[in-house]
């Protein structure tokens, strides 16, 4: 069969299409051609179902009628197609047309065509029965059987001039043989799909019966086998259609939001989909031309809001001449209202246990109890004469005490809640340390104190947000114990040791609250005092009669009212000043003391000085292989006071023996001796001395009675020649 689609033409099965308005009562007409539907809705408003408010069901209902064609059935269209081969009996086909013509109403039309070896039109429709039968009897016999041919001119006739209010149908006299043209099985199902119907008259001597009976069965025409009484009214039965639509399926798609509830009659099936929707189908077998069908359909909505009623439905049938139709069902609108309820107010806030430092943040918790959330108005009441309308406000209280909170909010449609209070107890804000570290002459910042100046300790930046600092408490020793403690907001305080200080400072309200602050203060010397030892040795070694030169250098990083150094000699070893810069030196046994009776200003040249003395290591060697020697020393004042130690270089290796290339190197040829401040570099006087003492096999001093063999001697050539220094390998 033939399909089309259609969107809103010859809408089937009103049982289950919903086209539902806006309005109370809303009527809604769909429909063109066959089928008619009127529809009304009435509620068009509800409220969601089980929320106690009256209406929650709406009834659709709808009415189906057969519409298409005055009278009681649809204007016939027919083209009589004779077969007029040798085969055929032409007489007989002619006397069974005139009884079918007879038959027909006024407004029927009826052509006719007739074929032998070919095809002809021998009358267009006509309703004219005078002029049918005219060409019905003028027809005349012919040949051969050319029953494609006239089938598809008798088909072209009617899809070219058929009305498109009438059946179209071919009834054919035929034996059903076919000799010439082209091939007439496939004209059943061509037919059909042009929506015509072919009614088979057997005539002849030898009827091709099963060819007939696939036409007519194909087509949805009739089949008689001779022509007869009975054949007559078979024919007019399946002429003369009085039903607009049949087969007539819908399938309804209900979207989640929507349940369907029940309908009369009653649908053929309802199932719940997983998504939520409903798809309900519904079967009619016919609907006659003029038939009326009521159906009432009840429906209820589980949420708020605009709801379609359709989600892809459809509906199918077959139309009065068997062409199956489908049409797609629209969505409609239903106004579905959730009953306005008083909301309910509630909030939270943050921090917990608020203070007056805090700025409170309050957070709306309301809701609507409707569930759409449309609360649209906050009035908060802080409790302290000031108030907010923000949904979420932020707040500080500016004293402490209890506060009543209350909120009351009102949803869109206008409806305020009841108050919600909350007390909030707002605590004394606890104060703030703050301090900073002043010169006490100039009262400026300093960022790193000198040991032994008096600086002040300035907390006045501390301050109480809801109050006054009462008490300000210091621990400078970073040991937890408050070393002074005063209502007034700055001290003063002199380092005696450069280091690291962890300052602490505790600051008290006039409420008892208290805040800590802890900063690390670094102190510095007020002198810069460092030590270097020259043995001209790596490591800074040095052997048994041999000097090494001792440097102190002094800087004062601040004023400073004389100066003192001492040092403690090793002992054993002999002690001589080189350079005292202006001191006045003391020396007594391990002990060496310089004294600067002057004013360092603590910038400039005149805030350094340089002493430098020697020490001579014994003439005897140590008894271990290398004998570390200690240097001690300090420099003080007493303004300001401080003590510290030299730092830098402390110590003096004493080596028992070194190695041969160090000693070649170092070899002083012109005094016979070692000077072990000569370059680290042998020359060519030393690889002759060292030649010397190869070919005499004797012992090279200080190395513990070590000689100079083949290999040794080429170590040294190798030194020499490359200008490498004895202290790294050779290259």
């Amino acid at each position: 069969m033939r399909t089309t689609t259609s969107t809103a033409r010859g809408v089937p099965l009103a049982v289950f299409l919903l086209f539902v308005g806006l309005a109370a009562g809303s009527v809604g007409v769909l429909g063109e051609g066959t089928i008619q539907i009127l529809q009304t809705v009435d509620p068009s408003q509800v409220f969601v179902t089980g929320m106690g408010q009256a209406p929650e069901t709406t009834n659709v209902s709808l009415t189906l009628q057969g519409i298409g064609a005055t009278g009681d059935r649809f204007p016939v269209d027919c083209m009589l197609v004779f077969d007029a081969s040798a085969t055929a009996e032409l007489a007989e086909a002619k006397l069974f047309a005139l009884d079918v013509v007879d038959r027909m109403g006024p407004n029927d039309r009826v052509g006719v065509l007739s074929y032998a070896a070919t095809a002809r039109v021998a009358l267009p429709l006509s309703k004219s029965k005078a002029e049918i039968k005219s060409a019905i009897g003028g027809l005349a016999g012919g040949d051969k059987s050319a029953l494609g041919t006239a089938l598809q001119l008798a088909r072209r006739e009617l899809s070219q001039t058929a009305r498109p209010d009438a059946t179209m149908l071919i009834i054919l006299f035929s034996d059903g043989q076919s000799n010439v043209g082209p091939d007439a099985r496939s004209e059943g199902k061509i037919a059909a799909e042009t929506g015509i119907q072919i009614t088979c008259v057997g005539v002849g001597t030898l009827i091709n019966r099963s060819l007939l009976e696939e036409f007519a069965a194909t087509s949805g025409g009739a089949f008689a086998a001779r022509p007869s009484d009975a054949a007559l009214e078979s024919v007019v039965l399946h002429a003369f259609v009085t039903v607009a639509a049949s087969d007539v399926v819908v399938e309804k798609h209900i979207p989640a939001g929507l349940e369907w509830m029940s309908s009369a009659p009653a649908a053929s099936q309802v199932r719940v989909e997983m998504d939520g929707s409903t798809t309900v189908r519904g079967v009619f077998e016919q609907v006659l031309l003029g038939q009326i069908l009521r159906i009432d359909i009840k429906l209820r909505a589980t949420e708020s809001g605009i709801l379609p009623t359709d989600d892809g439905s459809t509906a199918t049938y077959r139309d009065f001449r068997g062409v199956e139709q489908t049409v797609d069902i629209g969505a409609n609108r239903l106004s579905v209202v959730m009953p306005n309820r008083v909301p309910e107010a509630k909030f939270a806030f943050e921090p917990g246990a608020p203070t007056t430092a805090d700025a409170v943040e309050f957070h709306d918790a309301s809701r609507d109890i409707d569930g759409d959330k449309t609360v649209a108005a906050w009035a908060w009441e802080f409790g302290d004469g000031t108030t907010a309308d923000v949904k979420d406000p932020v707040h500080r209280f500016a004293e402490v005490g209890t506060y009543t909170v209350t909120l009351v909010v009102t949803d869109d449609r206008g409806l305020a809640s009841k108050p919600y209070t909350r007390e909030l107890v707002i605590g004394n804000a606890p104060p703030t340390a703050s301090f900073a570290v002043l010169e006490a002459d100039s009262m400026s910042v300093v960022d790193q104190p000198r040991v032994g100046v008096e600086v002040i300790f300035d907390a006045s930046a501390s301050y109480d947000l809801d109050g006054r600092v009462v008490r300000y408490e210091w621990d400078f020793g970073s040991d937890g114990v408050v070393d002074v403690s005063t209502d007034a907001p700055d001290v003063s305080f002199t380092f005696v040791e450069p280091e690291d200080y962890d300052v602490t400072l505790y600051v008290t309200d006039d409420m008892g609250s208290r805040a800590t602050l802890e900063k690390t203060v670094t102190a510095v010397s007020s002198v810069t005092a460092a030590r270097t030892i020259e043995t001209c040795l790596p490591e800074d070694r040095t052997v048994q009669g041999a000097t090494v030169t001792v440097t102190l250098s002094l800087r004062a990083n601040t004023t400073l009212n004389g100066l003192a150094v001492s040092e403690t000699l090793p002992a054993g070893w002999t002690f001589r000043s080189v350079e005292t810069d202006g001191a006045t030196l003391r020396q007594s046994g391990t002990t060496a003391e310089w004294l600067f009776v002057e004013k360092f200003t603590g910038t400039g040249p005149d805030s350094q000085r340089e002493i430098r003395y020697t020490l001579t290591a014994p003439s005897s060697a140590p008894k271990a292989e290398a004998d570390p020697v200690a240097i001690r020393g300090s420099v003080g004042s007493s303004s300001p006071r401080l003590l510290q130690t030299i730092a830098g270089e402390d110590r003096v290796v004493l080596a028992k023996y070194l190695s041969i290339p160090i000693v070649v190197s170092r070899w002083n040829v012109e005094t016979s001796a070692i000077d072990l401040c000569l370059r680290e570099l042998i020359g060519f006087d030393q690889i002759q001395y060292a030649v010397s003492l190869w070919l005499s096999g004797a012992s090279v001093p200080h190395t513990n009675n070590g000689k100079i063999d083949l290999v040794t001697i080429q170590d040294l050539i190798a030194y020499w020649l490359t200008g490498s220094s004895v202290h790294d390998p050779l290259p």
